[in-house]
């Protein structure tokens, strides 16, 4: 099982074309040129091609085909600002290949995984020509690192009536040992900056002997909402939460990898208290989380400067599950604090958009997918109920009706929105073959009446 080398070539180029666009949505940089590659391939491929203008950056789509099933593909082509620029090894926005891996900004994060399909397209309508017996309609977004702010506007106008089946996510994941993941869900996410002013200015530190000081009650705020084990002292925080089916928690009782592979590939080591090797899949699946990420004020500078800061902020997420809205935590959020004598501590929302969501794992095209990816990369897929990162798919399976697909070449040191991003050329050769079965088993159900029944 071998795609032949000028497909592999040519699917390299084309990486290093988007790669070499810094389409990065943090600033509204290069969005506008990398949507035009990203039709301009779409549509040399076959595709019935537009664009629709998003808040920062525009929405890609192609179409083709028609038939009793509907195939949604998701992905995005911006990417992540490369600082810091002195820590890549080589220029971020160049495709460098070093040692069986391809390195760059937007290798893996989002355009090798767009490439790879797309590759995988061609090499599928090389061999299955003819009229396409599904409908397929694939969307590249221009705004997914800073949130997706218009994707919802965006389905719910140009998709008005439009049901679908299944959604192949924008990624998916490759563990240490070579096995392909396939996310069955993922978490939602509330992101908030906490701040607090003590004063108009900073003041001399021997004012502290009297006046509080901001980081103090910041600390003091943020160390109020979670307990040693991570579980979150929010009152009516857990209320809504919606329990995974019983074949989700079939699949989540055994880690499909062991915790020590995890903290390798990590270099996490402290682990919160009631995880260990036996609870920690789990835990990543099915539980929310409470993160610090990032703690400012006062001084940072070399030596000492003995100052009472007369202001601080503390930027929060919250990784949060179904049936958890993250407009309500946030509310839940203001009222915990204000009970807990906060209330000059002020709340911004900066990220309340993403729901979390779970698909159902029993869809026939789950066992089609994973039975391929055994295939191409010679392991037994893993089918995970749920990421433990957060995806804006909400949309697509309440608005679409979609179950959700994430399949993709993304393994677990790809260094995602760090320096020297990266994928390995193996898993992007498998990727192109396992998207070209993949494309053609669906086009073959499809066609046994049947077997079709219903798509959902």
């Amino acid at each position: 099982m071998r795609i032949p080398a000028e497909i592999i070539a040519a699917a390299t180029r084309d990486l290093a074309d988007l790669v070499a666009i810094p389409s990065v949505s943090a600033r509204a940089e290069g969005l506008e040129a990398c949507a035009d590659k990203v039709e301009a391939l779409l549509s040399e491929a076959g595709f019935i091609t537009e664009q629709q203008p998003g808040d920062v950056g525009p929405f890609v789509v192609g179409e083709m085909g028609a038939g009793p099933f509907t195939l949604v593909i998701y992905n995005h082509y911006d990417v992540q600002p490369e600082d810091p620029v002195h820590l890549w090894t080589d220029a971020p926005f160049a495709l460098t290949e070093r040692s069986g891996r391809l390195y760059g900004r937007g290798s893996a994060d989002d355009k090798g995984e767009f490439v790879s399909r797309l590759a995988g397209w061609r090499v599928f309508r090389d061999t299955h020509p003819g009229p396409l017996p599904f409908k397929l309609i694939w969307i590249v977004e221009g705004e997914e690192e800073i949130g997706s702010p218009s994707l919802v506007r965006f389905l719910e106008k140009r998709f008005l009536d439009t049901q679908a089946d299944l959604c192949w996510w924008e990624f998916g994941e490759v563990d240490r040992t070579g096995r392909p993941i396939v996310l069955m869900g993922f978490k939602g996410i509330l992101a908030v900056e906490l701040e607090c002013r003590t004063a108009r200015a900073d003041l001399h530190s021997s004012l502290g002997a009297i006046f509080d000081n901001p980081l103090w009650r910041l600390a003091a705020a943020v160390s109020s909402l979670r307990d040693a084990r991570g579980r979150i002292l929010i009152e009516g925080f857990y209320d809504d939460i919606v329990e995974p089916d019983a074949l989700s928690r079939e699949l989540a009782e055994r880690a499909p990898f062991p915790l020590g592979d995890l903290q390798e590939e990590t270099g996490g080591r402290r682990l919160l208290e009631g995880v260990n090797a036996e609870t920690f899949y789990d835990h990543l699946n099915f539980e929310p989380c409470l993160n610090v990420n990032g703690f400012h004020g006062g001084y940072g500078g070399e030596g000492a400067k003995t100052v009472l800061p007369c202001t601080g902020t503390a930027k929060l997420d919250f990784r949060l599950v179904p049936g958890q809205h993250p407009v309500r935590i946030a509310a839940l959020l203001r009222r915990h604090l204000d009970a807990k004598g906060f209330e000059d501590v002020s709340l911004k929302i900066l990220d309340a958009e993403v729901l979390g969501v779970r698909s159902d794992p029993s869809h026939f095209a789950v066992d089609l997918g994973a039975e391929l990816l055994r295939k191409w990369f010679g392991r037994p897929a893993i089918i995970q109920p749920s990421s433990a990162a957060s995806g804006l798919a909400y949309p697509f399976m309440h608005k679409f009706g979609a179950t959700l697909f994430g399949a993709g070449l993304t393994h677990h040191g790809a260094m995602l929105h760090s320096p020297d991003e990266n994928i390995l050329v193996s898993h992007f050769e498998n990727m192109i073959g396992f998207s070209a079965d993949f494309f053609a088993a669906l086009g073959e159900h499809v066609r046994q009446p049947a077997e079709a029944g219903s798509y959902a």
